[in-house]
Formats: structure tokens, C-alpha cells, sequence
């Protein structure tokens, strides 16, 4: 591999290949421990579901490259990496989280045959529902914040919010340093940075050795490169079709104000018993919409 082609696990399919494999699960439960806070036991022996990449799915502009599992207590949890925030993420999560949990249930079962589902979505840049590096969402009471059911949980990992160092002042435990590290060894894309997280711990210094060593053949890399800029295409688009919804709003907003104006000055006119075409040619309305006023 040439040091001039970066490497990053922000890149989806780089991250599936490598955490999504079998061979790598021991990296996978060690990241799933310091996100979910879970000991050890509940997430070995994990099922890694949906293991293939097809390119059909990697080069499909609506594909997901998601990694998908199942922990031994029946719990599925998908992990999915986002290049930005946009005001459709939140529905599109919880979307794809009911797919989840209603997939494989069949008609005449019991519903407490349906297990606990767990989304955790990694986000590259423009996380906008707070500063947090990690935020878990479930369903409380809204006075007392008493859990309804664990069956719901939804994880966001802000990935532009660990590059700073004044985040490791609000860490308190071991764990959250571990997760820490483990997201700025994903959100980097410089060699040295991500050797120097590596030595923090054992895992990430034997997945760091398996970066190194990879190498994409030129489909592989090809198929690398397309997903980045798939992901800047959606980010773009995203960002100037939001743009362009605000402007239209404004424009619409403005319209629909000059128009209300006009309605509630004829109206007053017809009252005071001014001639209907004279209201109407002042204020640009037609005959017919001041005659219904």
C-alpha cells in the first residue's frame, strides 16, 4: 500500500470489510462493549448477518453498507456510518430500526416473540441534535424518565466532535477513554495519528496491523474510492437541496404574506363600500376573489 493513499474506517466499505468479517469479530465486540457498556459476556459468541459485499451494493447510490448482528440473548444491532447529518436522518433511522425489529416475525406469533433491536450510527461531520460524542436514545416516561422497554435503543457517535482536546476533560471512566480512542482511530485518516491510538490498547493495535498491511487490488480500491465520493455526492446534494427548500420557503413565505395583505385590505374596503373593480385594481386582486370576501 502506498503511504499516499489514506485509509480511513470512516469510509463504509472499508469499515464492513474489516469490522464486518469473521476474522475481525474479537475488534467488533471490543467496540461494541465500549458503545453499549455491556460486559463481555453478553456480546462474545456474536452472529455477524448480512456478511457479503456485492458491488452492486457498494457502487448503488441507495445501498447501505451497514454491519449487522445478532448477540446471543437474540438482541440485533445494526452499526451504520453517515459522511453528514441531514434533516432526514432521524425518520430514516427509525425507518430502518422497525425493519429491523419486525423482520422475521411471522403472522400468528406471539409479540413478545419480538426481540431488542439496537441502532448505532457513527456521524461524519454536521451532528446537529447536540455537542455530545455519544447521545443513546430509548423510550422513558416523560415526567418520571422511567424506561418503557429496552426493546428501542438508538446510538449517535459524533465523530467531528473527537478531534478536539478539551473533549477528554469531560471523560470520567475508563471506558468512555476507550471509546474515545476507538473514534478517533476510526474518524482518522493519518497513518502516524492512528498508530499512536493503536498503542492504547491491544485490539486496536492488532486491527491498526491489518490496515497496514491490507491491500486493495485496483477493483478494491476503486470500490473504496467510489463510496467516498458517493458519500461527498449525497452530503452535497443534501446540503444545497436544504438550501434551496429554505430560499423557496422564504420565497413562498413572502408571497403568501404580500397576498394575505391584500386580502385583508380589500376586505376592509368592501366594508367601508368601495366600488368592487377599484378595490380590485388597487390591490391587484381578481374581480372574483373580492367579491368572496
Amino acid at each position: 500500500m502506498e503511504d499516499t493513499y489514506r485509509l480511513t474506517l470512516k469510509n463504509d466499505y472499508l469499515f464492513k470489510l474489516l469490522l464486518g468479517s469473521e476474522e475481525n469479530k474479537a475488534c467488533l465486540q471490543d467496540f461494541l462493549e465500549c458503545v453499549l457498556d455491556m460486559p463481555a459476556g453478553m456480546i462474545a459468541d456474536l452472529e455477524l448477518l448480512d456478511k457479503e459485499l456485492t458491488k452492486d451494493e457498494i457502487t448503488d447510490k441507495t445501498g447501505i453498507l451497514d454491519v449487522k448482528l445478532r448477540l446471543k440473548d437474540g438482541t440485533t444491532i445494526d452499526i451504520e456510518i453517515q459522511n453528514s447529518w441531514s434533516a432526514e436522518f432521524i425518520p430514516r433511522t427509525l425507518f430502518y430500526w422497525s425493519k429491523m425489529y419486525i423482520e422475521g416475525f411471522k403472522e400468528g406469533e406471539p409479540y413478545t416473540s419480538l426481540t431488542r433491536c439496537i441502532a448505532i450510527n457513527l456521524i461524519s461531520q454536521g451532528f446537529k441534535l447536540n455537542s455530545e460524542v455519544h447521545s443513546a436514545y430509548s423510550i422513558q416516561e416523560q415526567s418520571t424518565h422511567k424506561p418503557l422497554t429496552d426493546l428501542l435503543e438508538i446510538h449517535f457517535l459524533n465523530l467531528s466532535a473527537v478531534k478536539g482536546t478539551e473533549i477528554r476533560q469531560t471523560i470520567t471512566t475508563k471506558k468512555q477513554e476507550k471509546l474515545l480512542n476507538w473514534l478517533r482511530f476510526i474518524e482518522t485518516d493519518d497513518k502516524e495519528e492512528r498508530a499512536m491510538l493503536a498503542t492504547t490498547s491491544p485490539i486496536l493495535q492488532m486491527l491498526n496491523e491489518k490496515i497496514d498491511v491490507l491491500s486493495l487490488n485496483p477493483e478494491e480500491r476503486k470500490l473504496y474510492e467510489s463510496r467516498m465520493k458517493l458519500k461527498s455526492d449525497i452530503a452535497t446534494i443534501s446540503e444545497v437541496q436544504y438550501n434551496a427548500g429554505i430560499e423557496r420557503g422564504k420565497s413562498l413565505g413572502l408571497a403568501e404574506g404580500s397576498r394575505q395583505a391584500k386580502l385583508e385590505t380589500a376586505a376592509a374596503f368592501k366594508r367601508f363600500g368601495f366600488d368592487i373593480d377599484k378595490i380590485a385594481e388597487g390591490t391587484g386582486l381578481s374581480r372574483e376573489e373580492v367579491e368572496k370576501l
